[in-house]
């Protein structure tokens, strides 16, 4: 664990420390330590709640969640009331204590939990070699990394061709959008920590019913959301965000194809295999950095939430692709059969009628 946290630390300080080389603003520079540190202690925390899932309930992982946000929420409220105006530097050094905060409950749970004795000496793992543990670290962090590239090109490239009232725009379409994967990231979540290290028979079994039962419902719910957008965006946000509305539609549809990508991906991640994921996500980004200089200027955000729609598909089809070649696998199935789908009803007809029953009755 500290091999791990040295290793991921060092390279968020040298990524910070290295992309403000590529910055002339004198202002950043004269704050590179504060810089480097946020970035240093942003990776630890993060690295830190993302070992809390090694808990099956995943109970001490919304705690971290919920921390985060009030931590949050009271260290901005705080700056507004002590300072006016509060400029980034205030903003970064309190994000940086919330971190601070939010790490030292999660070393206190892994004190608790991870570095407890083993009850069982003959059932203790066998320790993994460094090399295997920085290839491991190397591969999980690379597709983290790729995956921020694939989810910020669009916004970054826009920034530079475009206006910042398109900026605007399209970043607002963007997070609106990922309203409808939230339902993924909460399995996928629990896929992992559920699965993770157990048997890979068990594991591939759970992961496609688990993705051919929500990717027909949830591209339905997409569809719904795409026919009530040119209503609702105008509703939640005013007439003047009507234009988001195109490229709102295609985003939506791109956050449910890269969900259920990203669940089949559990395969590989829970199965100790982050490498075949990093491919997938290195494959995927050459034809898409490839198509943006040719995309028209006119109706610019339409084309690249067209371009993550492209990335995400790609992604989900090399995926399903991994199966037969590299898991001698059959391909996971897209939609669920008649006897799955009869039985998923089934089931919720019970819990609905259990609930009924135990509301009526008398306590």
């Amino acid at each position: 664990m500290f091999l791990s946290a040295l290793f991921i630390g060092l390279v968020a300080a040298g990524l910070a420390a290295g992309g403000l080389l590529f910055n002339h603003d004198p202002q950043l520079h004269a704050h590179l330590a504060l810089i480097v540190g946020f970035a240093l202690v942003m990776a630890l925390q993060n690295y830190l709640v993302n070992l809390t899932q090694m808990q099956p309930s995943l109970s001490f992982l919304n705690v971290t969640r919920i921390a985060g946000v009030f931590f949050n929420l009271a260290a901005l409220v705080l700056l507004y009331l002590a300072f006016r105006p509060v400029d980034f530097v205030y903003v970064l050094t309190g994000q940086m204590i919330c971190a601070l905060a939010l790490i030292a409950l999660c070393v206190n749970w892994a004190r608790r939990n991870v570095f407890r004795p083993v009850e069982n000496p003959s059932q203790a793992p066998r320790d993994a070699s460094t090399g295997h543990l920085l290839k491991y670290a190397f591969n999980q962090h690379g597709t983290v990394l790729i995956g921020l590239a694939l989810t910020n090109f669009d916004k970054v490239y826009l920034l530079k061709v475009g206006t910042i009232v398109e900026f605007g725009y399209y970043s607002l379409a963007f997070t609106t959008s990922r309203l409808i994967g939230v339902l993924y990231d909460a399995m996928n979540t629990a896929l992992y920590s559920r699965y993770a290290g157990k048997d890979e028979a068990e594991l591939s079994k759970n992961i496609n019913i688990a993705f051919r039962l929500t990717l027909l419902p949830m591209l339905i719910l997409a569809g719904i959301g795409a026919a009530l957008s040119p209503w609702l965006i105008q509703w939640v946000y005013g007439p003047k965000f009507a234009s988001m509305t195109p490229a709102f539609i295609v985003l939506m549809f791109e956050c449910v194809v890269s969900g259920a990508g990203w669940t089949l991906a559990q395969r590989f991640n829970a199965a100790g295999r982050p490498g075949l994921v990093l491919v997938r996500q290195l494959i995927s980004v050459l034809p898409v950095v490839a198509l943006l200089p040719i995309l028209p200027r006119e109706n610019i955000s339409v084309y690249l939430a067209l371009l993550m729609l492209l990335g995400a598909t790609l992604r989900m089809a090399i995926t399903l692709a991994i199966y037969p070649y590299v898991l001698k696998e059959p391909v996971p199935r897209l939609f669920p059969s008649k006897e799955e789908a009869q039985k998923v009803i089934a089931s919720i007809r019970a819990r609905l009628q259990a609930r009924s029953v135990s509301n009526s009755e008398p306590v």
